[in-house]
């Protein structure tokens, strides 16, 4: 099991008149090479989830494991979970402080202990991987890339460091409709191509609908559905009442249905809304 959450809660402001539970009884499993999408309303719990996932937070009560390793146990050396376990903050281009994008990104190794002449064939490798040429951008200064390449350093400032799992909070929150459809391609990427898990915490169905194979929805700090996208849509009633939704082809498919159109409705993209209107005009033709 690469990562296991065994009845987790996270209070914060404990024992004061503040106090609340963010997290409440969490039990979660992820294994590797998974493509996970963490969805739910603001204050859901979703960022203090993700953050127990490498010790950024200890759990109130309960364990967390990370491939077999207790990040309770005061031996566990928490500092190689977080090379395992790579996570990328939402509006991650805040972070960045270097003078040169390859320096950035060669921040972590180079603090590790590797030499030089690595660091330099990680940077460049990792470069190509979220797609910024190395000899284009190396000596460009990240404060003067656009958003969606600022996003892309960062993330490469942590796939880098060769993780197991790579975490995303919201990573198109504030970007344009293309840098938004570019850094969502380039994550389809790095997951078909690195073959690592990759847990994706986002507010956009339609974004996840098209991209990830299991969604685990948070509400009030537990976990509401855990299922593949198909099953999850399937509960539009209980995904609105909880501030949430489905992929807005979802809803189309359904209203053509309710127009007395026979298409199948458990649509979750444009492609195969479009192959499904196709084969529907093909049947009244050949009736």
């Amino acid at each position: 099991m690469l990562i296991e959450l065994k009845n987790v809660s996270y209070i914060y402001s404990k024992g004061t008149p503040f106090e609340v539970r963010a997290l409440d009884n969490i039990n979660l499993s992820i294994e590797e090479k998974e493509f996970v999408a963490l969805i739910g309303h603001t204050g859901s719990g979703k960022s203090t989830l993700i953050q127990h996932f490498n010790g950024l937070v200890d759990p109130s009560e309960g364990e967390v494991i990370i491939e077999g390793e207790s990040l309770q146990n005061e031996k566990t050396n928490k500092a190689k979970i977080r090379q395992k376990v790579g996570l990328v903050f939402q509006y991650p281009e805040h972070q960045l402080f270097e003078e040169t994008v390859e320096k950035d990104i060669a921040f972590g190794p180079l603090n590790l202990g590797y030499s030089k002449e690595e660091v330099a064939l990680m940077v460049r490798e990792t470069m190509e991987k979220v797609g910024l040429p190395y000899e284009e951008y190396k000596d460009q200064s990240p404060m003067e890339l656009s958003g969606g390449q600022k996003r892309r350093v960062a993330i490469a400032g942590v796939l880098v460091m060769k993780p197991k799992v790579l975490v995303l909070d919201e990573p198109t929150a504030g970007l344009d409709p293309k840098g938004r459809e570019d850094i969502l391609n380039e994550i389809k990427n790095i997951y078909n191509n690195l073959n690592i898990t990759v847990i994706l915490v986002s507010h956009s169905m339609d974004d996840v609908a098209k991209m990830v194979d299991r969604i685990i929805v948070m509400d009030h700090g537990k976990i509401f559905m855990d299922n593949t996208p198909l099953e999850v849509f399937k509960h539009e009633e209980e995904l609105v009442e909880i501030g949430l939704g489905v992929p807005q082809i979802t809803t189309f498919m359904k209203k053509v249905k309710e127009r007395g159109i026979e298409v199948n409705t458990d649509i979750l993209n444009i492609e195969d809304a479009k192959k499904e209107i196709e084969s529907y005009l093909r049947r009244k033709r050949n009736a």
